[in-house]
């Protein structure tokens, strides 16, 4: 394959997976996931940048849709916690399956969740390193409750969570899965992020095991809108992975 931009589809059982892949060579690969109601493009084409910047690093990037989002198969009202940790250990087994060597995995927001989970859940060894942006401090802290109920037979489900969103998470929740993870590991956060989200992360960080690396942006928002804050926030997380992907 030649370096290059190339639109393709990863399936498992009976999900099929958008996905764009920004092929530079097969020694290293970071996996991006986006976050809730979001895709694989991202605001402001967040992702999109990253991507390209990553490939310009030298490192191959995939963004891709979890199912019921963006070009994904499926309804969203369907997704939950469960399914997006699936979606991305099935898009680990295909990455390595293309022969990719190194990997590292970057989560946005809900995204940085499943990220965090899905690692935990992975065999050591086969991810070198993660990243997350506003990595959502907890399923158990976030969305505790159920939505209004909406009936997807009479209503439009899209944006809208059903009943497994609430039923169907990890048994491990994020804190304790960060805190049982050995490899490198970076959060990016503003200062200026959803209530709660810094100050939940900041109580279990200390406690995490091997290199890790906390950055508070100052008057940066929880998807760093502005483009000053994103270019930062782009540039150390290229950095990053240019050192444990690249090394």
């Amino acid at each position: 394959m030649k370096p290059g931009e190339y639109s393709l589809d990863i399936h498992y059982s009976k999900v099929r997976l958008s996905a764009t892949l920004h092929y530079v060579n097969l020694k290293s690969l970071v996996i991006l996931s986006h976050g809730f109601t979001g895709s694989k493009v991202e605001g402001g084409r967040s992702f999109v940048s990253t991507a390209r910047a990553l490939a310009k690093a030298k490192i191959s990037a995939l963004r891709f849709d979890f199912m019921g989002s963006g070009d994904s198969s499926g309804e969203f009202y369907d997704m939950s916690p469960e399914s997006e940790i699936r979606d991305l250990k099935n898009v680990i087994q295909w990455a390595q399956k293309k022969g990719f060597k190194k990997i590292g995995l970057l989560g946005q927001s809900f995204g940085g969740g499943v990220t965090i989970c899905t690692a935990a859940q992975t065999k050591v060894g086969a991810l070198k390193t993660i990243v997350t942006w506003s990595s959502v401090p907890s399923f158990k802290f976030w969305r505790p409750t159920p939505d209004e109920a909406l009936d997807p037979k009479k209503e439009n489900p899209m944006l809208k969570v059903g009943p497994s969103f609430y039923t169907d998470r990890p048994k491990v929740d994020v804190p304790e899965a960060y805190l049982s993870l050995t490899l490198p590991k970076l959060q990016i956060q503003g200062d200026q992020d959803i209530p709660g989200f810094r100050e939940e992360f900041s109580k279990y960080f200390p406690k995490a095991q091997g290199v890790k690396k906390h950055i508070v942006i100052p008057t940066a928002d929880h998807v760093f809108t502005h483009w000053p804050h994103r270019k930062q926030v782009i540039s150390k997380t290229v950095q990053w992975f240019s050192k444990y992907l690249n090394e």
